[in-house]
């Protein structure tokens, strides 16, 4: 009977002793972390305190403040990816990034798979197929935390393509980090909007943004489409299908392709991937346009 019943107990020995090891590594995680608050390598010592746990391959963070250029304030990955996941990034691809809706519409700190944000056809979308097959991004959670002055900020776990998707139980051991994580980087990153440019205007709350949510793409296109015309233009790039573009705008799916054929008319083109191209191209005169201003009004 003895031996029957250390049998039965080996199955929740063996789970205990998984999760006191865990707890033991992120107990020493977070000890290292603290330790390398102010110093330069705190980047580098949080990536090696989560991997203890999860295998991850590496981690960005960015800062997210309304609509404006977001702040880059961490990344563990090196060239040629690092160009492409920071500068190219915040040049203006962020504004079709689904980790960077759900920050501008007031997602509450957590921990969140980017699937669960993503559109209806994201992974079909030429945003996806150009950033994430770039980077070779496979896998994407974030760590949501608010910071002072309306500002929201998102630390990336990433895992490459070659490598298999975050498990649910892996999900759930970053779940369980989350409290203590979002403390300490609070901490870190507490004066990232000193850091940043100031809208133009910041909603009362965080979440509050109504049509302003398609103000970014008014300058794509300029007067030539109409305000219904740049807001499905921005659902498109996000990677909204058809029918999922008529329920947000509240649409006949046929009236929705009407506004999509004329979009494409009047911009000269004839595909999905020439419009990305297009948006690609308008953030980046405007990229000029706000640097040329930057450096008139220092002088």
């Amino acid at each position: 009977m003895r031996e029957v019943a250390d049998a039965l107990k080996a199955p929740y020995l063996q789970t205990r002793s998984r999760s006191a090891f865990l707890l033991e590594q992120w107990s020493r995680g977070v000890s290292e972390i603290l330790a390398a608050l102010e110093s330069p390598q705190f980047d580098r010592v949080v990536f090696q305190a989560i991997s203890r746990l999860v295998q991850i391959d590496f981690t960005v963070a960015f800062a997210y403040r309304g609509r404006v250029r977001p702040l880059i304030l961490a990344c563990t990955v090196e060239e040629p990816y690092r160009r492409v996941m920071l500068d190219d990034y915040v040049s203006g691809p962020y504004l079709l990034d689904p980790f960077f809706h759900a920050a501008l519409s007031g997602t509450k700190s957590g921990c969140y798979r980017l699937s669960s944000f993503a559109p209806d056809q994201f992974r079909q979308s030429e945003y996806y197929r150009t950033h994430y097959h770039r980077t070779q991004i496979g896998e994407e959670i974030g760590f949501f935390f608010e910071l002072p002055d309306h500002v929201t900020g998102v630390l990336s776990v990433l895992r490459w393509r070659q490598h298999s998707p975050i498990s649910r139980p892996e999900f759930s051991i970053l779940q369980a980090i989350e409290t203590s994580l979002r403390a300490i980087v609070i901490k870190r990153w507490s004066d990232a909007s000193k850091r940043m440019d100031r809208p133009q205007r910041i909603e009362g709350e965080r979440g509050a943004v109504g049509n302003e949510f398609f103000d970014d793409f008014k300058s794509f296109g300029g007067s030539q489409l109409s305000l219904r015309e740049h807001q499905i233009v921005s659902l498109i790039l996000q990677g909204h299908s058809t029918e999922s573009i008529a329920r947000q705008l509240d649409l006949s799916p046929g009236t929705v392709k009407v506004h999509r054929r004329n979009v494409y008319r009047k911009l000269g083109i004839s595909s999905q991937a020439e419009l990305f191209a297009a948006f690609l191209e308008s953030m980046r005169e405007r990229e000029v346009e706000r640097t040329s201003h930057r450096v008139q009004t220092a002088g």
